[in-house]
């Protein structure tokens, strides 16, 4: 691997995504097969179906394990993985102490691989001893990041990124949804507890995050000028206070302050803002103009307009029956984890300096996690129906995690493949962040000096 050192202290955690990849990859495998044992193999863990055996047919944990598993396991893990490969060289500032990066990949696994035996263990009592202590240790991982992110709060003016609060504000969230997470698992046992963390972790949280990557792609690393920074910044107040608002609706419904279960459709409130302000007739104007960008990222911004339609259906004419599941299972999985995948693939490319003219889109994963998707989508439809009207019901939930499990094995393959033995044209400052200097009168700090390649 070549290494390219300089003098500039903040660069040496350029290339440092790898190991947190890694990580990923391996526990989307642990995910997918959690899902399945507790559906088809184990289920007198989740219900009452089976004599005998321990059950938590009453409880919130295993869908709660489920949801932290990914959105504070492995998911987490990627997000993490760009912003300490990338965000020191935007912001020109070097916080990280060598051996975080370690930290927070042990202790991500470690979580993970705790919650994963609660899973597997058929046991009740182990999966909730097992199960706290790997919320707790991935909720420390998070909180951890309290102090960075208000260095890099002060030094936001030297940034130089495109994209303005939204580089900055899922920072202020990852300690909120690290104490937020051990508290759900202490007080799982309590609905009102349990839907404000959902609230919080995917609807707010996740939803920033997937339009941060999304608008960072599209705006940012395609330079397709979608809006200008007063825009931006107006954009995010904006949503921020449309999430606020969907919070405190819900929490009013869970308290009984409103007794209207329609107002759960106030999710799709926020998602329907970023949609709209990011401005898709551009985006599809340059994607029709051949304009070099990453399919799967198109793809996730696709399926946040599903995601709406699906989210305000189910919440505003359900009552409130599925808890909005469909609708978190499509941010979460159809539009934040495409649009985290793409980014990683993007930044790797860019590690790489492949020209984008020559990038190979991963049409197994695109077409696998399509086919997940509308899975999940024909499972609403016959929930919205009433149940039990659509045909080969279980089917398309065994077809629908085989999808998933697909997708998770193919972003594994290309870790190994790409990311761990394809070191032969990787350099450790990505390419895009070489042409960031050319404009600036100053000396090029990464040693690169070369505009990239189209």
């Amino acid at each position: 691997m070549e290494q390219r050192e300089t003098g500039h202290s903040y660069t040496w955690a350029a290339g440092s995504y790898v190991d947190l990849f890694l990580a990923a990859a391996v526990t989307q495998i642990l995910f997918a097969f959690s899902i399945y044992w507790l559906i088809f193999v184990d289920t007198t863990l989740v219900t009452n179906k089976e004599p005998g055996g321990a059950s938590l047919a009453d409880s919130n944990l295993p869908i709660l394990a489920m949801g932290i598993m990914a959105g504070v396991g492995w998911m987490m893990a990627i997000v993490l993985g760009i912003a300490f490969d990338i965000t020191p060289l935007n912001f020109k500032t070097a916080p990280f102490d060598k051996t975080l990066i370690s930290m927070i990949a042990a202790l991500n696994i470690a979580g993970q691989a705790l919650m994963f035996i609660g899973v597997v263990s058929g046991d009740a009592e182990l999966f909730r001893q097992l199960g706290l202590m790997g919320v707790t240790l991935l909720g420390t991982s998070l909180i951890m990041f309290g102090p960075l992110t208000f260095r890099f709060f002060r030094s936001r003016a030297s940034s130089r990124d495109k994209i303005g609060p939204w580089t900055y504000g899922p920072g202020f969230g990852l300690p909120v949804i690290g104490i937020m997470t051990i508290l759900a698992w202490l007080f799982a046992d309590s609905d009102i507890f349990f839907e404000l963390y959902w609230t919080m972790l995917i609807d707010s949280f996740w939803a920033m995050m997937a339009f941060a990557v999304i608008f960072s792609h599209f705006h940012g690393r395609c330079g397709w000028e979608l809006m200008d920074s007063e825009r931006t910044h107006l954009a995010f107040k904006v949503f921020v206070a449309l999430c606020i608002l969907h919070i405190a609706l819900v929490f009013a419904n869970e308290t009984g302050q409103i007794s209207e279960d329609r107002v759960n459709a106030s999710f799709s409130l926020p998602l329907v803002w970023i949609f709209l302000i990011a401005r898709p007739d551009r985006i599809w104007k340059k994607v029709r103009e051949g304009e070099p960008h990453s399919t799967q990222m198109l793809s996730a911004h696709s399926f946040l307009l599903v995601t709406i339609i699906v989210g305000f259906y189910e919440g505003a004419l359900m009552e409130n029956h599925t808890g909005m599941f469909y609708s978190r299972f499509l941010l979460l999985l159809g539009v934040a984890t495409q649009a985290i995948w793409a980014a990683g693939d993007w930044l790797h490319d860019d590690h790489r300096h492949k020209p984008v003219k020559q990038r190979k889109n991963p049409w197994p994963n695109i077409v696998s996690m399509f086919m997940a998707m509308a899975g999940i989508v024909y499972l609403f439809v016959d929930s919205a129906s009433g149940g039990g009207e659509l045909p080969q019901i279980e089917l398309v939930k065994f077809l629908t995690i085989v999808f998933l499990a697909f997708g998770f094995l193919d972003y594994l393959l290309w870790m190994v493949k790409d990311a761990v033995f394809g070191y032969n044209d990787w350099q450790r400052i990505p390419m895009f962040y070489g042409d960031s200097d050319i404009d600036v009168s100053e000396e090029d700090p990464y040693g690169i000096g070369v505009a990239e390649s189209e």
